[in-house]
């Protein structure tokens, strides 16, 4: 028989973790053509997150807890569930019960049709904040339409279930910055989507804040797309097309000696040229910061230093 290994990267879930058991627990009972068993990443937790794993270790003989030696972020973590689940299949998704298991029934259907990523798209957000709602809807259309391909399908995360030749292949990727809703659309394979409802969360709060989202934005758009490099290009040259137009016609309102005619000094031309030129040093500027963060992502990667590290592992066999 197949299995399944459920990958849940968890920082401060201590809550959440037990009601997940409770509600996953039944669901996975009653698909009978596969086995299931779960890994449980503690990507640094400050609270009881890690004793709750021990706890549900310890009690149940279908988990795998992997305990990162810091807080590393939400993909690393999933990545080192990747490298130790070892399940025919596998499904990422989140503990704070925002990820419905019911569906992981639906998803098991459509491994069994012989897909290998299954992406559930929310067709609803409607708990989440009107803030939250507008700029993730913005950020799908604009990173797609940006790329002028899909980078990113509308309204999936890292809540997927990916097939063991999917799961290698992700894994054998290089990149030390891993974003797994760039790197999962990157490989291919035959691929359908479920339709489900985002719940809210039953404990806690999102470990999301604003300048976590806007990071993971424009990380993603640097990690995804070299558009931005050549928007660069293209607004440069027509700034300093534009300011050479400029130039020549200050010049030739200099030599014909129309400052007489036209007060130079307050005209509304000469107002609107000085706050182009302001303008365009922002834009500058902005660009510098988009350079950056490519330059970022090439310094991640050629340092070669590890995405993560993993301070102990307990398998099921080590009992």
């Amino acid at each position: 028989m197949k299995r399944i290994s459920i990958i849940l990267a968890c920082y401060n879930e201590q809550e959440s973790l037990p009601l997940f058991f409770n509600a996953v627990d039944p669901v996975i009972k009653d698909i009978k053509d596969y086995q299931f068993d779960f890994v449980l990443v503690n990507d640094g937790s400050k609270d009881h997150t890690l004793q709750v794993m021990s706890d549900l270790y310890q009690t149940r003989n279908d988990i795998t807890v992997v305990s990162l030696s810091k807080n590393f972020g939400q993909n690393p973590a999933i990545s080192a569930g990747l490298n130790t689940a070892t399940g025919d299949y596998v499904i990422m998704m989140d503990a704070d019960l925002q990820d419905p298991v019911a569906i992981i029934k639906d998803i098991a259907e459509k491994f069994t049709e012989g897909y290998e990523v299954v992406n559930p798209q929310r067709k609803s957000r409607k708990k989440d904040s009107f803030f939250k709602r507008a700029t993730a809807g913005l950020f799908y259309k604009f990173i797609n339409h940006l790329e002028r391909k899909e980078i990113i399908p509308q309204e999936v995360n890292c809540f997927r279930g990916l097939s063991r030749k999917a799961v290698n292949e992700i894994n054998s990727l290089s990149e030390k910055d891993r974003y797994l809703v760039i790197e999962v659309p990157l490989i291919g394979y035959k691929t359908c989507y479920i339709e489900f409802s985002r719940d809210k969360r039953q404990v806690g709060h999102s470990k999301y804040n604003f300048d976590k989202m806007f990071m993971y934005a424009f990380n993603n758009i640097s990690a995804g797309t070299a558009r931005p490099l050549y928007k660069a290009i293209t607004i440069g040259a027509c700034s300093t097309l534009f300011f050479l137009l400029s130039s020549l016609a200050l010049l030739i309102v200099y030599i014909l000696e129309l400052t007489n005619v036209i007060n130079f000094y307050s005209s509304i031309p000469v107002f609107l040229l000085i706050s182009c030129m302001f303008l365009a040093v922002s834009i500058v500027i902005f660009f510098i910061g988009i350079n950056g963060l490519y330059e970022h992502n090439i310094l991640i990667n050629t340092r070669n230093r590890p995405t993560y590290i993993i301070e102990e592992i307990k398998k099921p066999e080590n009992k």
